[in-house]
């Protein structure tokens, strides 16, 4: 008797059945491939970050300026309609600062009080609070306290304090040292409105940088300005209500008064080096 044996299950696979199997095993990543995909990722995120938050720091750097373009509007309007002269200048009794009153109804929107690198407040409480880092706003006041003229104020702008009419008393100074009105020579390189820890103050062109980025650690009021919050300048409106960005150095160079003297000693024209400024300022453009 012959037995009869199926030759089929034991016969080798035809050309299209491994091309088949072949395929099967291509679609599936070794973990050597997985591991080397992971890697290009992880490569191609460590090279675009960096770039992408430049990139957003430039975007809110844009959207910082635009702000104070409607700042300059602002008190352009103010000054047409009382007689082309800005509101009282600041002294130390009770009218505080009186800008964030007198141009409060000219604007709607409060998100213009704020840098978009710097939109959260540090605190709330009577007399407000600086904030710890140039990334913050400065305090909201209270709606009891009535200093500046609109309580629940906050922002993260401060305005020049020695712009203002001073003819009705004054804190510091001469009368002739103040910005009374725009059209005057030199607005042009008098910082009226700009990124600030706090809503205001008086530089001096005897004042220190600050010994840290945060706006602390100098002498005098310049170092509320003189703040990291955007790569080695500021933004600011100028008594023309012209917009433009400062480098921080620069700072000592405006005419924030009248008789504020440009060639100080941290400048280069009175002498100033770039290792004479904090450590952190030495790699930032000398004026």
């Amino acid at each position: 008797m012959m037995l009869c044996v199926n030759a089929s299950s034991h016969s080798e696979p035809t050309v299209g059945e491994t091309v088949e199997i072949i395929r099967e095993r291509r679609r599936a990543f070794t973990l050597i491939e997985l591991l080397v995909v992971i890697a290009i990722i992880a490569l191609l995120m460590a090279i675009l970050m960096p770039g992408l938050q430049r990139a957003r720091k430039q975007a809110r750097s844009v959207a910082c300026l635009a702000n104070l373009r409607q700042w300059g509007a602002v008190f352009l309007m103010y000054t047409q309609d009382n007689d082309d002269k800005f509101y009282r200048a600041w002294t130390s009794g009770s009218i505080g600062h009186e800008w964030v009153g007198c141009t409060r109804p000219y604007y709607q929107d409060p998100k213009i009080c704020f840098c978009p690198e710097a939109t959260k407040v540090v605190s709330e409480q009577s007399g407000g609070i600086q904030p710890r880092n140039p990334n913050e706003a400065w305090g909201r006041f209270l709606e009891t306290d009535g200093r500046t003229g609109y309580p629940g104020m906050a922002g993260s702008y401060g305005i020049n304090d020695w712009v203002g009419d001073a003819a009705n008393g004054f804190a510091f100074g001469e009368q002739s040292w103040y910005w009374v009105s725009p059209h005057q020579s030199g607005a042009g390189r008098a910082p009226l409105f700009m990124d600030s820890i706090w809503l205001g103050g008086m530089a001096m062109d005897t004042n220190s940088p600050p010994v840290f980025e945060t706006g602390t650690g100098g002498s005098g009021m310049m170092q509320r300005y003189c703040i990291n919050r955007h790569k080695g300048h500021i933004n600011a409106v100028f008594v023309d209500f012209s917009v433009r960005k400062a480098g921080l150095k620069e700072l000592w160079t405006l005419k924030w008064h009248r008789e504020f003297n440009t060639t100080n000693a941290w400048t280069r024209a009175g002498g100033a080096r770039p290792e004479d400024w904090p450590e952190w300022m030495q790699g930032f453009k000398d004026y």
